[in-house]
């Protein structure tokens, strides 16, 4: 028998008689009944599960003058498997449209973590899992606090097709830990030292995440650490802080607990610009018709300071070098070199530059001052 080699049948459709005809004198006929037949099967053929065709012998006759004329069915189909035992995972399946604003999951799990099953061999190893899905059970924006509920276990195949109806139901009991996330914000205050200026400032965790009673939790919005203070600063400024200080009894701080702010103070550097009177400074107020100018500087060596970023895109045309020689008459003047173009927000022109300027009356080749008929080409 199958059930030596610990097979169970799976197909409860085998038929349990046949039907036989028979032939022989009309009184041996008309007595005849079916307990004076015998048909056999030899189900020793099965040996393995899966489905097995097996013949039925010819139906035999234990009184004499019966001939067995026909029979049928002459074959029969059985299924035979193995009672098996499998451990299947549990998969919590869920989305973060459960969670209240600003919140985050930190861990859901299932318990236990898998579920051992009983079956047909066959059936049972196409199991891929049982889902808990925590989407169909819970309200969507509802967890804002850790929580622990008993759900209703689905079981999947392989496939992908559910076949929950086809075994006992579980109940699976998952946890869940969330946490608040909230920003973390602090000030600077104070100037550094006149050669240094604040380049940067960073935080190494802008955001933490806090654990709590969602009464508690509600709340709170931002962590505020204070003020960092640079005044008079000439090097880089770091303060440490600890989270745990700034929160309430009864809230903590999951993971990071040490913040650190940082200020990042630069030296202003000093870049030199070679600004040549003839071709780069502006001279409003000249007027060559009349007059000639004799500067006594050809060019200016300039020192502008500012940061290195800025004065990398600086130039001698952005300055906007200026002389301004408006209502100059005949005469010489100490006058200054002016840059009405440049940021003061951001450059800052170190020195004073001044230059002479001597005006004369302008003399044509023909003698007659103001004629400017000899004037070359192009100059006025």
């Amino acid at each position: 028998t199958p059930a030596t080699l610990g097979l169970s049948d799976r197909d409860s459709s085998v038929p349990s008689t046949i039907t036989v005809k028979a032939s022989g004198r009309s009184d041996i006929i008309g007595n005849l009944t079916s307990s004076d037949l015998y048909a056999a099967v030899d189900f020793a053929k099965i040996t393995d599960s899966g489905k097995t065709t097996l013949k039925i012998k010819e139906p035999e006759c234990n009184r004499l003058g019966i001939k067995i004329e026909d029979y049928y069915p002459k074959t029969i189909e059985v299924v035979y498997d193995k009672i098996s035992h499998a451990n299947v995972d549990v998969v919590v399946e869920y989305d973060n449209s459960l969670l209240a604003e600003n919140f985050e999951f930190l861990s859901v799990t299932a318990e236990p973590g898998t579920v051992q099953i009983s079956g047909f061999e066959s059936e049972i190893a196409n199991i891929d899992c049982i889902k808990v899905k925590l989407n169909e059970s819970l309200t969507a924006g509802s967890i804002d606090s850790d929580k622990s509920g008993s759900f209703l276990g689905h079981y999947y195949l392989k496939s992908g097709e559910e076949v929950t109806a086809d075994y006992e139901t579980e109940k699976i009991t998952v946890k869940i830990e969330v946490a608040k996330k909230v920003p973390v914000t602090y000030s600077v205050s104070g100037i550094p030292h006149n050669d240094y200026y604040l380049s940067k400032t960073g935080i190494t965790a802008d955001t933490v995440l806090l654990c709590g009673a969602a009464s508690d939790l509600r709340n709170i919005n931002k962590i505020e650490l204070g003020t960092i203070d640079i005044s008079g600063a000439s090097a880089n400024v770091i303060k440490n802080f600890d989270i745990t200080g700034y929160l309430p009894a009864g809230i903590t701080a999951y993971q990071t607990t040490d913040v650190s702010v940082s200020a990042e103070i630069l030296k202003y550097q000093i870049k030199n610009f070679e600004v040549d009177i003839s071709s780069s400074v502006s001279t409003p107020g000249k007027n060559p018709r009349e007059f000639t100018y004799d500067f006594s500087v050809e060019k200016f060596t300039v020192a502008i300071k500012g940061k290195t970023a800025d004065l990398a895109k600086l130039s001698v045309s952005s300055l906007g070098p200026t002389i301004d020689l408006t209502d100059r008459g005949v005469g010489e003047y100490i006058l200054p070199l002016e840059f009405v173009d440049i940021d003061s927000n951001k450059f800052t022109v170190i020195g004073e530059y001044v230059c002479s300027v001597k005006i004369a009356e302008y003399i044509s080749p023909t003698g007659n001052p103001g004629d400017d008929t000899a004037l070359p080409t192009g100059e006025i």
